[in-house]
């Protein structure tokens, strides 16, 4: 049974903007998510929460905000029931929306900055169908810089953070997130989209989101190598010739940084190495000796 929480709905046409986060037992890193798309300053969105079914206060915190969106007169929805794991609920989550455009992002995830709604809805005019750009890493309150890639470089790495990217409602309810994947449904969903060659994909310079590298996709280093490579088989996709290499490759690069970090402790995270206390500073925005 869903349980419906409308924290304000005062749009009835189409937004042309959704945010979505998708969480379960997510009270402490939700608020943060949260603050992120009420500080925008851009009105022509929504914000829908898909909560799995918490236990924790992850709901009423949310609740907490409903006034907040109301003032700002932004359409706030929050949806609890139970799914069938993350990207059964990004489904659902994409039946809810009333945007012409989708954003997911996760708890512990953030909007960049105030202005990204912004600039998302200022690089939608060319008729592109998905627009992605570039990302923040978070850990241990440093910041680093993740360029996003070109689409065509799918077959060795993973071009797009889902987090960093907007896509046409329409396509995301056509193609839908493949749920017999466990972490890398978002990159076989954004692969099955561009061999299609129907959609246009639009790179944009800007950073777009803040992510911590504690997620499951970021831990689970060698399950997600492996489902990339599954899902590049799967849709056809001509990989690298050894794609076991390179499998074995990124796995050796993050249990390099692990024990890097072990060793180093405060000190791997140096500006030598890409990270900053400031995250304007990171994205190239800020002076690095402030």
């Amino acid at each position: 049974m869903a349980r419906f929480v409308e924290g304000t709905v005062l749009k009835m046409d189409e937004v042309l903007i959704s945010v979505i986060t998708v969480c379960l037992n997510a009270e402490k890193e939700i608020e943060y998510t949260i603050e992120s798309v009420l500080d925008q300053n851009f009105s022509d969105y929504e914000y829908l929460i898909i909560d799995g079914g918490s236990t924790d206060s992850t709901l009423s915190i949310a609740e907490e905000y409903a006034c907040r969106f109301a003032g700002k007169r932004i359409s706030y929805r929050i949806i609890s029931q139970k799914d069938n794991g993350i990207y059964d609920a990004m489904n659902k989550a994409a039946g809810y929306a009333t945007g012409e455009w989708i954003i997911y992002l996760n708890a512990g995830d953030a909007l960049f900055d105030e202005n990204v709604l912004s600039v998302y809805s200022s690089e939608n005019s060319d008729g592109m169908d998905v627009i992605y750009g570039d990302a923040v890493l978070k850990d241990a309150e440093k910041y680093k810089l993740l360029k996003a890639k070109s689409v065509e470089d799918y077959a060795c790495c993973n071009p797009i953070c889902h987090q960093a990217s907007m896509v046409r409602r329409e396509i995301v309810r056509n193609f839908s997130f493949d749920t017999d994947y466990k972490i890398a449904s978002d990159f076989d969903l954004f692969l099955r989209i561009y061999l299609s060659g129907k959609y246009g994909f639009k790179k944009s310079d800007a950073v777009l989101c803040i992510y911590p590298m504690c997620g499951v996709s970021s831990v689970c280093v060698r399950e997600r190598e492996k489902e990339f490579d599954l899902s590049r088989k799967k849709n056809g996709l001509k990989r690298v010739i050894f794609p076991q290499i390179l499998i074995f490759k990124n796995c050796l690069i993050y249990g390099i940084r692990k024990t890097a970090i072990k060793i180093l402790g405060s000190k791997f995270y140096s500006q030598k190495r890409g990270w900053y206390s400031d995250k304007f500073m990171t994205a190239g925005l800020g002076e690095a000796d402030a």
